[in-house]
């Protein structure tokens, strides 16, 4: 596979290494549709690529993703309440999900390299990764809520599985900030190392995913996600939740307020 740059998102293989770089650090990596879209092409074109043993995720500028671009949200503000609901349900079924899904059904490893910023959608990516490398500058939030979200990702059965129901209920309802070392502790990350050692740790896990045995490796992976609850499903239910949310005025008043730098007033409308 060749180089690959399609907007902000880039693309690379070298030596059965795919890389997927998202790269607009001047909105923090944030995702627009446009971004989303290239994403799912980024993916489906690394994972058919048949030289692909591995693939890396990570962003640009020392941020890996701060979720999704509030100008897009506030692109939708105008739409009435059942056009708004269509609209983010097809969005997140057309691009969001087909994403989460790939990077769950590959039989190659999948790993996310976090620096500063994983929130959101960039959370959802990280979590859907089969091992996730943390610099110890990193900062975790599922982000939804200051919205008047839920989530989409696949967050609910990812949180689910790594912290239990409590845990994942708690992080989910306050959207709070967990620094990498807490990230470690919870299970959300197999590794927290210093920034400037990102690079190196991600080298020595990359070479044991491209030497090792491909096909037990994928055959381990399937069983493990085979052994969980039906993704497809939770997506789905995700994504019409989303976009119910989405049509209420909460979120009309969490994506003004967030654009204002304000705190929200919700009054569940």
């Amino acid at each position: 596979m060749k180089d690959q740059v399609d907007g902000h998102i880039l693309s690379a293989c070298e030596k059965g290494i795919a890389t997927i770089t998202i790269s607009n650090p001047a909105r923090r990596n944030a995702f627009s549709v446009a971004m989303l879209q290239a994403m799912r092409r980024a993916v489906d074109t690394s994972l058919a690529d048949p030289d692909c043993r591995v693939l890396v995720l990570r962003g640009a500028g020392g941020c890996f993703s701060a979720g999704g671009d509030i100008n897009d949200f506030r692109a939708t503000l105008y739409l009435e309440a059942p056009a708004r609901l269509d609209a983010y349900r097809a969005l997140i079924e057309n691009w969001v999900n087909p994403v989460i899904l790939a990077l769950r059904r590959a039989h190659q490893p999948v790993l996310s390299l976090v620096q500063g910023a994983c929130a959101g959608y960039g959370l959802s990516l990280a979590l859907a990764s089969d091992c996730v490398i943390a610099a110890d500058d990193a900062v975790f939030s599922t982000a939804y809520t200051g919205l008047a979200l839920p989530c989409d990702g696949g967050q609910s059965v990812f949180l689910m599985q790594a912290l239990g129901e409590r845990r994942a209920r708690e992080l989910m309802w306050s959207a709070r900030r967990v620094a990498a070392p807490e990230a470690l502790a919870l299970g959300l990350v197999e590794q927290v190392v210093p920034a400037a050692g990102l690079d190196g740790a991600a080298q020595a896990r990359i070479a044991h995913f491209a030497q090792g045995p491909r096909h037990a490796l994928a055959e381990i992976k399937r069983l493990l996600v085979a052994a969980g609850p039906s993704l497809e499903a939770q997506l789905a239910a995700e994504a019409l939740a989303f976009a119910r949310c989405a049509a209420t005025m909460d979120f009309v008043e969490g994506v003004t307020a967030f654009a204002d730098r304000r705190a929200p007033v919700f009054r569940g409308r």
